[in-house]
């Protein structure tokens, strides 16, 4: 109920009159004076204030009033915007930006890939995008083929600097004249290499002179060969 339908019921229980009397000396409908009375009809101002003077309330109160004489209601206040400390605004930022360049790379999975670039103790270190040509990078498999990141100037006299990225696709045996990656007693390099005879290997480089180390098949592990350079300015 609403406190205006209980004021009228208990007026009109207090005068001993039913819903069908009182309505009809306020030219009311019984069911009207139910539904007013139990809060599931809102009463205009003039009929609440006719019903209650019917009733005989003193100073009878109108909606608007009943309204009015609700205690306020405390506004909650507003909430203040909550600030990312730097860090984290950081780390959002670096978040949205790798889901996006994720998705991105997604799209175009079958068109370019995220290259791994190693260092020479098998650290990846960075990624390039390579476009994929026909399902191959430069005829390898693209999730088998890979950067190293030559760590000096050995190879100088190849025209391969310090910093210079070389494009490896998978091998396993050594090519004459070829700059080749390979695995010599628990070292990675690469190496301009030339079979000799008796089942061994030279493996040139070139600085400011020319050097050789020369080595077997069984310990020399050829682990791809190097097609591709690139050079970052």
């Amino acid at each position: 109920m609403s406190r205006l339908g209980d004021t009228i019921r208990s007026a009109r229980l207090k005068a001993k009159m039913t819903e069908k009397a009182l309505g009809k000396k306020c030219g009311l409908a019984e069911n009207y004076i139910k539904d007013v009375e139990s809060g599931r009809k809102i009463v205009s101002d003039d009929q609440a204030q006719r019903i209650l003077k019917v009733l005989g309330v003193a100073n009878p109160v109108s909606t608007e009033l009943e309204v009015a004489s609700e205690p306020p209601v405390k506004l909650r206040p507003k909430p203040r915007a909550y600030v990312l400390p730097v860090e984290e605004q950081e780390q959002a930022a670096k978040q949205a930006a790798e889901a996006s360049s994720d998705a991105w790379l997604d799209a175009l999975s079958g068109v370019v890939k995220r290259v791994p670039v190693m260092s020479p103790d098998g650290l990846v270190i960075d990624h390039v995008l390579t476009p994929i040509v026909n399902g191959r990078i430069e005829g390898g498999a693209p999730d088998k083929v890979l950067y190293y990141r030559c760590p000096d100037d050995a190879l100088r006299g190849f025209r391969v600097y310090a910093g210079d990225l070389l494009l490896v696709v998978p091998a396993s045996k050594a090519e004459d004249g070829q700059l080749m990656l390979v695995e010599y007693q628990g070292q990675r390099m690469v190496r301009k290499l030339l079979k000799l005879d008796g089942g061994r290997i030279q493996m040139q480089a070139f600085d400011h002179e020319f050097a050789a180390q020369v080595g077997t098949i069984i310990d020399v592990k050829v682990l791809g060969r190097c097609v591709k350079l690139e050079r970052r300015l």
